[in-house]
């Protein structure tokens, strides 16, 4: 059976549709990676000033694990 024009459009259509979700959907990703790396990072300093408010120390986990 051949493949006619209008069969390959619909096919690019579709993959049109399919990628612009996938750009979506990795955009959503990488902005939640960042405002997840933001809270980090601002639980890490809140944590500290805590512990230094308190006069407490914590020894820094080993980087290599």
């Amino acid at each position: 059976m051949a493949t006619t024009f209008a069969d390959l459009e619909a096919r690019v259509r579709g993959l049109e549709s399919r990628t612009e979700r996938v750009e979506e959907d990795v955009t959503a990703i990488i902005t939640t990676v960042i405002e997840t790396r933001d809270d980090v990072r601002w639980l890490k300093a809140a944590v500290q000033a805590l512990l230094n408010h308190q006069g407490l120390t914590v020894d820094p986990l080993d980087q290599d694990e």
